[in-house]
């Protein structure tokens, strides 16, 4: 899949070499190659009292790896082609590719595609339409009472995995100089594997983004996001969301993101840009159910954090280089007295270095 998106880019580029002695390319191309490196210290975001269990390993049904953290090798590929197909500005086709593969636990590796299509509009505005697609991909084992048995049968432990198609609509523009802004609208729908289905959600979603050019080398960003996800909520032929006795992880999220970037012109030999961000989402589930019938989304509000910060700089042979920490936090809040918070509360640490390099 990914070769042949690159063919049909790449391709355009070819014909373009062929116009005519004298005449400017129809099309230019590039193309950015990546490889990271990361170290996750809690790559399947288990909590301290899960992570207890895994090690004493008393209930070996609920994992399928061998340890908590993990080294990552995550390379990318970026091919972009720009024309100018209308008089109003500059098209630009764009497509990327990630993998993420795990290297102790195979489990866990996955990837992305991406394709864009942005369409540059007078006055340095621009709208971009995407789609996104992630195969199926783990999250960590999970219990399952299957359809049609009695709530006495023993609950079965599978593979708990989802698949992601996610479409974007965003508009860019600015009020200045110095100050632009962004508006993303989004639709995500995320299908998990079959003894999972219930857990489907079909979101729709809402970001704005501000950012503000505050000194020639300091620019601060700020981002707020809402997402509706409701999800399906049933897994039986003739069940609907509100006969089904299955639990409804349906939500709203909001999302709140502060970035400061720095960019030195004196310390260019040294950094390009140094970023640190903060952000904060909230997910409060909107089940309608009892507590009693739903007891691990009912009230329940989900507070998660994150602490980011990143080094740019450039290195030898038009290769660039990103050093990158981030630390991801969840804490969950919930009237039920059961042990929600011991299984969703986690900390994350991850490190990296990646490189580019731009043909």
């Amino acid at each position: 899949m990914a070769c042949g998106a690159v063919a049909a880019l790449l391709s355009a580029g070819g014909a373009a070499a062929a116009t005519p002695a004298g005449k400017a390319p129809a099309w230019k191309t590039s193309a950015t190659f990546g490889l990271e490196t990361i170290y996750d210290d809690n790559f399947l975001r288990y909590s301290d009292d899960y992570l207890d269990v895994f090690h004493a390993g008393t209930d070996p049904y609920k994992f399928k790896i061998e340890r908590q953290d993990c080294h990552i090798l995550a390379p990318s590929l970026e091919v972009e082609a720009r024309r100018d197909l209308i008089a109003l500005g500059e098209t630009r086709l764009r497509f990327r590719w990630k993998r993420w593969q795990y290297v102790q636990e195979p489990i866990k590796t996955n990837s992305g595609y991406s394709w864009y299509v942005r369409q540059f509009l007078p006055g340095g505005r621009s709208c971009e339409l995407s789609y996104s697609y992630a195969p199926e991909q783990y999250i960590r084992q999970l219990s399952d009472e299957p359809p049609w048995e009695a709530p006495s049968h023993p609950l079965v432990w599978d593979e708990f995995r989802y698949t992601r198609n996610e479409f974007a609509l965003v508009y860019r523009d600015r009020f200045s100089r110095d100050l632009t802004w962004k508006l993303d609208l989004s639709r995500t729908l995320r299908y998990y594997n079959q003894p999972f289905m219930e857990n489907d959600i079909f979101s729709w979603g809402a970001r704005g983004t501000l950012s503000w050019r505050a000194r020639a080398d300091w620019r601060l960003t700020f981002d707020s996001g809402f997402e509706h996800g409701p999800a399906r909520g049933y897994d039986e032929v003739g069940e609907s969301l509100d006969s089904s006795d299955n639990s409804d992880p349906s939500y709203d999220m909001d999302l709140y993101q502060v970035e400061a970037a720095w960019s030195p012109k004196w310390a260019r030999s040294a950094f390009t840009s140094l970023a640190l961000s903060g952000q904060y989402q909230a997910y409060w589930y909107t089940s309608q159910k009892s507590l009693d019938a739903d007891p691990y989304h009912v009230g329940r509000k989900d507070n998660v954090y994150a602490l980011e910060l990143t080094l740019s700089r450039p290195l030898a042979g038009g290769v660039d280089g990103v050093f990158g920490f981030k630390f991801s936090q969840r804490t969950v809040d919930s009237p039920w007295q059961g042990d929600i918070a011991e299984d969703k509360d986690y900390d994350q640490r991850r490190y990296w270095i990646g490189l580019t390099y731009k043909l």
